[in-house]
């Protein structure tokens, strides 16, 4: 796969942002976010998503430049108005309202409304832990979104719902963890249908209910559906799924039957500061972390890691050598940008030696 330095693809992507008529400001925020989840390896949330948002802009369902609102405060919670801007925009927002709630009342809390596809959960919830905070998010979808199955089921009734959270850890990175409570995210069987690779067993369930490897059989039609975490004790994926969905839509008193796209949002941010002295609770976090990294590997070359280090692994390895876009996504992309005239098309540097 060809590979393209970070901030290449980061100034060519707000580049191809603005010439379907988002602000600079806007675009800086959604190619950053987009950029950065491809150099920590989460390619399923990364520029593959440009045609997706510019069809998006296109038909009216992303509004760029639309302002983002609070419609509801009190001291320690929040509701934001998104105006369907694009989701990273709102998304961004709602981390801020939290943050700023926890550190004025030690506690914070924020959903949002009319926000869509904000992308990684993960980025905005380990943001808050870098300005010290602990923090928790939930990201919900509506029937468009609803791939998943609830527990003995065969048609989806859920969306992929992932839950994260970050933790300050003292002089070093945040712990870090994101994942969605369905067996994968839509976003990598989309990925791997772009790679022509067959899925991993007990992912997803033909229309039928019958378990199947191919991407085809999920998207149909007729459609297929996506497993809640879990294998056999997948109720407890269908659990988390569900809390998802009332904290993120139910308690934004949005309807989780709407047929529009999006995600709803909800982040709860706390100062541990209100529970402990700081210096002592970096101090017993990092003897945590240090007596969980000391468990003996299954394999030597692999050591235990901490939620959030494979993903800065990856990031480091991928500033240094560039991100590996394969050819089905950066086709897509590129025709993309030539539709909006868009150029000039960025090129490996590979492909600029020969």
């Amino acid at each position: 796969m060809p590979t393209f330095n970070s901030q290449v693809l980061c100034s060519w992507t707000q580049q191809v942002l603005a010439a379907c008529g988002t602000p600079p400001g806007d675009a800086r925020i959604v190619s950053d976010h987009l950029v950065e989840n491809n150099l920590r390896g989460v390619d399923s949330h990364g520029i593959m998503r440009i045609p997706q948002y510019v069809q998006a802009v296109r038909d009216g369902t992303i509004r760029p430049g639309a302002p983002v609102e609070l419609v509801r405060e009190t001291a320690n919670t929040a509701v934001v108005a998104c105006g369907w801007n694009f989701g990273m925009v709102g998304g961004l927002r709602a981390i801020q309202t939290a943050l700023a709630k926890a550190k004025a009342h030690s506690l914070g809390m924020v959903v949002t409304r009319c926000c869509n596809h904000a992308g990684r959960l993960g980025a905005y919830v380990e943001w808050a832990a870098m300005q010290g905070m602990i923090a928790l998010g939930f990201c919900s979808s509506p029937r468009h979104g609803h791939f998943v199955v609830p527990w003995g089921g065969k048609q989806g009734r859920l969306a992929t719902n992932p839950v994260a959270f970050a933790v300050p850890n003292g002089q070093q990175p945040p712990i870090v963890s994101d994942f969605s409570t369905s067996q994968v995210p839509e976003g990598k069987i989309r990925l791997y249908k772009s790679r022509n690779l067959p899925l991993e067993d007990g992912w997803i369930v033909d229309a039928d209910g019958r378990p199947s490897t191919s991407p085809d059989n999920f998207y149909g039609p007729p459609p297929g559906a996506i497993l809640p975490f879990g294998g056999r004790m997948g109720y407890r994926g269908y659990a988390l799924g569900l809390l998802v969905e009332i904290m993120a839509t139910t308690l934004a008193g949005e309807d989780s039957t709407s047929e529009r796209a999006g995600n709803g949002l909800a982040f709860i941010t706390l100062d541990p500061a209100a529970f402990v002295q700081r210096g002592l609770y970096n101090e017993l976090l990092q003897q945590l972390a240090t007596y969980v990294k000391s468990s003996r590997p299954v394999d030597p070359e692999n050591p235990v890691l901490l939620p959030g280090e494979l993903e800065r692994n990856i990031r480091r390895e991928r500033q240094a050598n560039g991100i590996p876009i394969d050819d089905a996504t950066w086709r897509q992309v590129v025709q993309t940008a030539r539709d909006l005239g868009c150029g000039p098309i960025p090129v490996p540097p590979e492909a600029s030696e020969k």
